[in-house]
C-alpha cells in the first residue's frame, strides 16, 4: 500500500498523536491490506470477529505504527492454523492495552511473535477455547 494512499477512517488526537479508529474486524483485518502497516490505530468500540486471523506485518513488511486497544476488547478472535500471533512481526513500534477475549488458537500464540524495538504493555489473550491437534 502507498503511504499517501487515502484511509477512509475517522481519526482522533491523543497526546498530539493521530489514531485511526477501528470499529469493526474488517478494519481490523485491512491494516497492511486497505491501511498501511506505518499507521498508528486505536479502537474505538469492542470488536467481534469473525473468520480466520492472519497476523498483522511479517517478516518483510513488519508493523511499525502504534496500536492502543483504548479499554476494549476484540472478542471471538480464531487464529488461522498458521498464525503466529496476534502480530507477526513488530518493529519500533508500540502495542498497548490490546484485549483478545474467547480466542482460538493451536499451541503457542503470543500477542506478537517477533518484535525489535517495540514497546508492548497492558496486553492479553484470554482462550475461549484453545483447539487440539489429533
Amino acid at each position: 500500500m502507498s503511504e499517501n494512499a487515502e484511509i477512509a477512517l475517522e481519526t482522533t488526537t491523543v497526546d498530539s498523536q493521530e489514531y485511526y479508529l477501528l470499529t469493526t474486524g474488517e478494519e481490523l483485518r485491512a491494516i497492511g491490506e486497505a491501511y498501511p502497516l506505518s499507521g498508528n490505530y486505536m479502537l474505538a468500540n469492542d470488536i467481534t470477529m469473525s473468520g480466520e486471523w492472519s497476523p498483522i506485518g511479517n517478516s518483510e513488511n513488519p508493523f511499525t505504527g502504534i496500536f492502543d486497544g483504548n479499554g476494549y476488547t476484540i472478542d471471538g478472535l480464531t487464529a488461522a492454523p498458521e498464525a503466529n500471533g496476534f502480530f507477526g512481526v513488530a518493529k519500533d513500534s508500540v502495542i498497548r492495552n490490546v484485549v483478545l477475549e474467547n480466542a482460538t488458537f493451536d499451541g503457542f500464540f503470543p500477542m506478537v511473535h517477533h518484535s525489535s524495538g517495540t514497546e508492548i504493555e497492558g496486553c492479553s489473550i484470554n482462550a475461549g477455547t484453545q483447539a487440539q491437534k489429533e
